[in-house]
């Protein structure tokens, strides 16, 4: 044996007693207290046994023979999580076409998210990730999928074209046959197509998600199965006591496509709030199960363009290449920016911080997402900012978190394997140092991320960070 192969021999030992001490077959939590994300309590001094990817035992102690392929970690202080999941992202084509796998994947990790719900991109690539993800060749979270957007007007990047009811239709028997999760629908669907995806998803046993479309009202899009709403869209309209006659205003604007009559129409909507009409609306979302992702995180970017800053420290995990595109120039954004503007976009945020109130409090099924990675909405690390912003509107700690978690599990049917640190649930936790039920912030403060059994230590976490702006940086 030459000395060079006995240089990659040696090499690959190393390699492989490394992964052998960070991926230990068992991992015992032990003194640590549980958060139970149903009912938002904690439940102190608790053992967990990991084993095979899955939470094997919950107890208050746990008898494991010692070896050197199980590692334990005292949980004394710290606060066991379910991993989050981001319901509203995209990872791959469309929006984050310019973010490569190194990049993307590794900042959810690191910030605790284990599950995403992609909203749309290129459809060949997001299968090839989380079949790739599935056989623990690549790390990542867990990929709910849609693919390519449906929309009507002319073709574009990532979509399927629908202008007519039998388009609609074939769109759908397409994604089915290439087994999509469920289907994502955009503004510009007319309005016999958007009736006609909805009952061909339905033959399939596929949902059917995203934006309520200029041609339908928010009601019918409850109505006919559509099971999530996305960025509140379509309620100010539907909450307005001149919903008719500005609903009219809007077809007109768009056809003519004046731009300045739709966005005074978009505040004239602001305006006209009517909680008699609001209440009517959020009783039928509760009726029909219609669950919403307010994107509050997104919202707030577009409410803060004036006071965005290009030194903003995260802008390191974006690729060079985003940097550098019109979207992400902050200097003429900025000065289209008249101060008339920016006061117009902070009514919008302050209204959509009351319709996330006034849904919760009537009992809206919602879940936390965020429409990374747009402009200064960054994967992973603004999850956490919309847990907050949830809380501001009025959620509980416990009620935010829940968004994220079990709510999440709920949606897609998988509440035998996701949403909660129980026995025989897959092993996709986060450790915190501070209690998440006293204060928010506290889900950003990660100890450690452990993925279907996988552990990652906080030193783990740094590296990802720091490996993944590096990358970010050449791409």
């Amino acid at each position: 044996m030459n000395a060079l192969r006995l240089l990659l021999l040696f090499s690959l030992l190393i390699a492989q007693g490394s992964a052998a001490q960070n991926h230990p077959d068992v991992v015992v939590i032990t003194n640590v207290n549980i958060i139970d994300t149903r009912q938002g309590l904690s439940s102190p001094n608790l053992t967990v046994v990991i084993k095979k990817g899955r939470i094997d035992s919950v107890a208050k102690h746990a008898m494991i023979a010692p070896s050197q392929k199980t590692q334990v970690i005292n949980g004394a202080g710290k606060y066991l999580i379910p991993g989050l999941w981001d319901m509203h992202a995209h990872s791959a084509g469309g929006p984050a076409a310019p973010w490569d796998a190194t990049v993307i994947l590794p900042l959810y990790i690191a910030n605790g998210i284990t599950g995403i719900r992609d909203m749309g991109g290129n459809l060949q690539l997001l299968l090839q990730r989380k079949q790739s993800i599935e056989r623990g060749e690549l790390l990542g979270p867990h990929m709910y999928i849609s693919g390519p957007f449906l929309n009507g007007g002319k073709p574009y990047e990532y979509s399927i074209i629908t202008n007519s009811p039998d388009e609609g239709r074939r769109a759908v028997d397409k994604l089915a046959a290439e087994r999509v999760d469920f289907i994502k629908i955009l503004s510009e669907v007319p309005r016999d197509t958007y009736f006609a995806i909805a009952e061909e998803s339905k033959k399939h046993k596929l949902t059917f998600a995203g934006h309520v479309p200029e041609s339908i009202t928010a009601t019918e899009a409850s109505n006919s199965g559509q099971r999530s709403i996305e960025h509140l869209s379509g309620l100010p309209l539907a909450c307005s006591r001149d919903e008719f006659e500005l609903r009219q205003q809007r077809a007109a604007a768009v056809q003519k496509a004046d731009d300045a009559a739709y966005y005074a129409i978009g505040m004239r909507t602001l305006d006209t709030y009517d909680s008699e009409k609001a209440r009517a609306l959020f009783a039928e979302f509760k009726k029909n199960e219609t669950w919403q992702v307010p994107t509050l995180s997104w919202w707030r970017v577009q409410s803060q363009v004036d006071s965005l800053f290009a030194s903003d420290p995260l802008l390191k995990y974006v690729p060079a290449s985003a940097r550098r595109s019109k979207e992400w120039n902050l200097k003429p954004i900025q000065q289209s920016a008249t101060p008339q503007l920016v006061s117009d976009l902070k009514k919008a945020m302050t209204r959509y911080i009351e319709l996330t109130r006034g849904l919760h409090q009537a009992g809206v099924p919602i879940m936390a997402g965020t429409d990374s990675p747009d402009p200064w909405v960054f994967p992973g690390f603004s999850l956490h900012d919309e847990l907050e912003l949830l809380v501001e509107s009025g959620f509980t700690p416990g009620q935010a978190l829940r968004t994220a978690t079990y709510n999440p599990a709920e949606f897609i049917g998988k509440l035998s394997d996701y949403g909660m640190a129980e026995k025989g649930l897959v092993a996709d936790l986060v450790l915190l140092d501070a209690n998440p039920l006293l204060d928010i912030h506290n889900t950003r403060r990660i100890s450690a991320v452990i993925v279907e059994g996988r552990l990652f230590l906080r030193k783990d976490l740094d590296k990802m960070l720091v490996d993944a702006a590096t990358e970010a940086a050449s791409h």
